[in-house]
């Protein structure tokens, strides 16, 4: 799941800017998740909300998901933008493999799809099942809804067995056979085979065993995603298949990469992450904490007030500023008029304030000067310190581009923290 969602971010940059550098720069500042990822966080859904896994239920979750959630990087191929946004244009694509295997409302159907979007979206349907059997049963569900050529089904049923396999602690080797024996792939075939002449390419017989030899010749989580980018090709797709199985089979991803990918994701993406680790097999990764935190139990007492007129002896209002400490505007004005912030400062404590600058760049420029917030706060346990929605007025940020930078604070007991901002970081 988070390892096939880092994967696609990962390879986002360099899917038509293609590398075969192994050393590339795995985050670069266009990094973002693709319709991969929305795919693989609405077959999840569908997976936690349809006990039936029904056609219809796929069907409602993945054109809601694609409606919702527009995508930073990359974008639907032809057929299944037509299948989730012009339906009624599907009368173009041949249905020669058989009739639609459900009468949907919309009047959508399949359209004989051997893409590689089959088994990018699948990861979840390895962590839900006790059985091989059902796992693959339910991925031909996730498949034949759009992608009903053999070859579609087929990427999809070797992508979500070879996760079941993984996460239940079979080897490379069995992994290796037991694809090659039912699904007919060469997985002989070594990285470095591939590495000089495979180039982009669409279709799953020709991604996911390029895809599961960069998984079976890696050393760990970081190591198969290098290896799925830098064979070239469609990066994100690539890198997402062998991701989820990576993560599946390591079971552990490092906390860096983590912490990147929590910046990117939609908070509801989080919260579906949050669900599957609860009621799966998921939750036996040991990382999957990281992914969104419990609140406190004394979170309420410790929500900012919206409106802040005056403070207590001992309260401190912590707003944000710009580094030449102009304090004109929002928050700052009322810092400077009524809280004892300094003109021309900046930064840090300054009477019954404390400023964070958030004009100066991107969120990157503004984690610093919050840890070294986090610092003071905990060094001055004797003060209780009031977060405003930094950087979410004039300088126009979201609150989930700033929350994330506050989950160190979430257990120091003198920082109170917005709704907005316990809201974005939190499960209830």
């Amino acid at each position: 799941m988070l390892g096939a969602i880092i994967g696609d971010t990962v390879g986002s940059a360099y899917e038509f800017h293609n590398t075969k550098d192994y050393n590339f720069t795995l985050f670069l500042g266009n990094s973002a998740y693709t319709d991969d990822s929305v795919m693989t966080m609405a077959v999840a859904y569908w997976l936690l909300k349809d006990k039936e896994h029904s056609y219809q239920g796929l069907e409602d979750i993945m054109v809601m998901f694609a409606e919702k959630y527009p995508c930073p990087m990359g974008g639907y191929g032809g057929g299944f933008y037509t299948w989730l946004f012009e339906p009624d244009r599907l009368y173009n694509f041949d249905d020669k493999y058989g009739s639609s295997p459900y009468e949907s409302k919309t009047g959508r159907h399949p359209y004989g799809s051997w893409g590689n979007g089959s088994a990018m979206r699948v990861s979840a349907v390895g962590w839900f099942f006790d059985t091989l059997e059902e796992t693959e049963r339910v991925a031909a569900i996730s498949a034949a809804i759009t992608h009903n050529h053999p070859e579609g089904i087929k990427g999809a049923q070797a992508t979500a067995a070879a996760i079941w396999m993984a996460r239940n602690g079979k080897d490379k080797e069995e992994i290796r056979e037991y694809i090659e024996k039912t699904y007919g792939y060469d997985l002989h075939k070594t990285y470095e085979y591939w590495h000089p002449i495979y180039h982009w390419e669409s279709s799953c017989q020709g991604t996911v065993p390029q895809a599961m030899i960069a998984f079976l010749d890696s050393v760990n989580f970081e190591d198969a995603i290098r290896k799925a980018v830098s064979l070239g090709g469609d990066s994100d797709t690539l890198a997402c298949i062998t991701g989820g199985i990576a993560e599946a089979f390591y079971k552990d991803i490092p906390d860096e990469m983590i912490v990147r990918m929590k910046k990117l994701l939609p908070r509801v993406f989080k919260t579906i992450l949050f669900s599957i680790q609860e009621q799966t097999h998921y939750r036996s990764l040991k990382y999957n904490n990281l992914v969104i935190q419990p609140r406190p139990d004394n979170w309420e007492q410790r929500i900012t007030p919206s409106h802040i007129s005056k403070l207590s002896d001992g309260e401190v209002f912590v707003f944000g500023s710009n580094l030449a400490g102009m304090h004109g505007g929002g928050a700052a004005r009322a810092a400077y008029e009524k809280f004892g912030a300094v003109w021309g400062q900046g930064t840090g404590i300054q009477g019954q304030s404390y400023a964070i600058p958030t004009m100066q760049g991107d969120v990157d420029t503004i984690e610093p000067y919050v840890d070294s917030f986090i610092v003071y706060a905990k060094a001055h346990p004797e003060k209780k310190f009031l977060v405003t929605r930094i950087g979410c007025g004039i300088a126009g940020f979201l609150d989930s581009d700033i929350a994330p930078l506050f989950e160190k604070a979430l257990n120091v007991e003198n920082i109170c923290l917005p709704k907005e901002f316990w809201e974005e970081i939190t499960q209830a």
